[in-house]
């Protein structure tokens, strides 16, 4: 694949490029209680002591499959798991009026871009709201952030015809212009919107032009909150911006050709994707090191710590995590500072997820290996309560026994499974009692009775919920 082919959206083209490329073949997780949920398989290599609490959050897709969000623990043993078929990304938990909610973008690909909506869940995975965006856009994948305010970030791509014979493109071209929008989300209100095109020009880009032009490819928003304006990362300027939010002028430039800020050369980044502001004047980004297949401007991708002096207008390197494996990224990425100082970081187009101890040493490392795509990565902390009532299922061995399979998608209480069974459906009693072991936990029952169900039982052993009761 060419690099001009590769730009023209670096997640669509990594959609593209998993498509044509050859992958492992594992074999999606198959659950007997559940065979309509076929995530894929989250392979852990290393689950070291000082993880940070909270379940690991994922959204792989590759040109196979179409969108899975997931929720897995540190075994990769799903608790979670949500397929649709159009494609989710950037899956994982906000707050939302004070309350956590799970939050994710569902859409499609139209010509190589992207078009949906972002979604909103409660804590018993009902999806409360689906938000687009005003003024006739339709959000894209890249970021979806709520505020304190309960208000959300969004980044929209705007196709602007254009000439652009001045700079060796068609006369008829088409420009990509990054829009943010601030959407109150109550009342789908845009109170904010920004426009790259008014404030960016054409000549920041490190991309040569095409009849779509993506000059900009806007990636990440965030809030800074010493002064409540907003942080934008750009892939193709290499530069992350700071805009007045409420004149949308740029306050100044980190990275790239117009960098308002001397970098120290091992602060210097490339393609970056996730800049995300803290207290005392740090930023944290995920530097992707490369473009495209074969254009690597960095041995490896890499979470970085950058210290920002804004009135000197210096950038130095505070902290740097790079790949486990020496792997760049040529597309997407995360990188999440967690309240321990170590990272949580998803390295996109490689099919790796690492968490880091703030001494820089692996505490966790998992992969995909079917080779699916996470555009982003998280751990966080999260209580579920499932919906509906417990799954079971039964099969019989030869030997007379049963195996009782039990599951439930997304509780996250459950410690316990009494299995329970009788000559009839009214006359179940308990059999068993089984400690829970992943998403879906087997008993084996050595007479084989004619009914059987399951029940989830609490850390105390409160019943949580009960099957159906079925036949054996």
């Amino acid at each position: 694949m060419t690099r001009r082919a590769f730009v023209a959206s670096s997640v669509g083209a990594a959609l593209a490029l998993a498509r044509g490329r050859a992958v492992a073949t594992a074999s999606p997780v198959r659950f007997h209680s559940r065979p309509d949920l076929t995530p894929p398989l989250l392979s852990v290599g290393t689950a070291a002591r000082g993880r940070a609490n909270g379940y690991v959050f994922a959204a792989p897709f590759s040109g196979q499959r179409n969108g899975t969000a997931l929720i897995a623990d540190d075994s990769g043993e799903p608790v979670w798991v949500h397929q649709s078929p159009e494609l989710v990304m950037n899956f994982r938990v906000q707050e939302l009026g004070g309350q956590p909610v799970l939050t994710w973008w569902e859409g499609t690909v139209v010509n190589g871009f992207f078009e949906g909506e972002c979604v909103i869940a409660d804590e018993s995975y009902s999806i409360v709201k689906r938000l687009s965006a005003g003024n006739g856009y339709a959000p894209e994948v890249h970021e979806f952030l709520i505020t304190p305010r309960d208000t959300a970030l969004v980044s929209i791509n705007n196709f602007v015809p254009r000439d652009l014979t001045s700079y060796g493109g068609p006369a008829q071209g088409t420009v990509i212009d990054g829009v943010v929008q601030e959407i109150d989300i109550a009342t789908g209100a845009v109170l904010f919107e920004w426009h790259s095109l008014d404030h960016v020009g054409l000549d920041e880009t490190t991309v040569g032009p095409a009849a779509v032009w993506d000059y900009f490819h806007l990636n990440s928003i965030d809030v800074d909150e010493s002064d409540g304006n907003l942080v934008v990362s750009a892939r193709y300027p290499s530069t992350v911006y700071k805009i007045d939010r409420q004149t949308g002028n740029v306050l100044w430039r980190l990275g790239g050709a117009k960098s308002d800020f001397v970098l120290s050369p091992d602060a210097v980044f490339w393609f970056q994707h996730d800049a995300r502001m803290h207290p005392g004047g740090l930023i944290s980004i995920f530097d992707d090191g490369a473009d495209a297949p074969g254009d690597a401007r960095e041995p490896a991708a890499r979470a970085i710590v950058l210290s920002l002096d804004e009135t000197a207008r210096t950038a130095s390197l505070v902290r740097s995590f790079p790949n486990p494996h020496g792997a760049v990224t040529v597309a997407m990425g995360s990188a999440q500072l967690l309240a321990d100082g170590g990272f949580f970081v998803g390295w996109g187009t490689t099919p790796e997820i690492s968490e880091f101890a703030a001494d820089g040493s692996v505490v966790y490392d998992a992969t995909f290996p079917g080779g699916e795509y996470s555009y982003r990565a998280f751990r966080s902390q999260w209580e579920g309560r499932a919906p509906g009532r417990p799954a079971v299922a039964t099969v019989r061995n030869a030997n007379g026994s049963v195996d009782v399979y039990s599951s439930w998608n997304g509780a996250t209480r459950v410690a316990q499974w009494r299995i329970v069974g009788g000559a009839s459906q009214a006359s179940v009693e308990p059999l068993l009692t089984v400690t829970r072991s992943g998403f879906e936990t087997r008993a084996r029952i050595a007479q084989r009775p004619r009914y059987a169900a399951a029940a989830a039982l609490d850390a105390h052993g409160r019943v949580l919920g009960t099957s159906a009761v079925v036949r054996t």
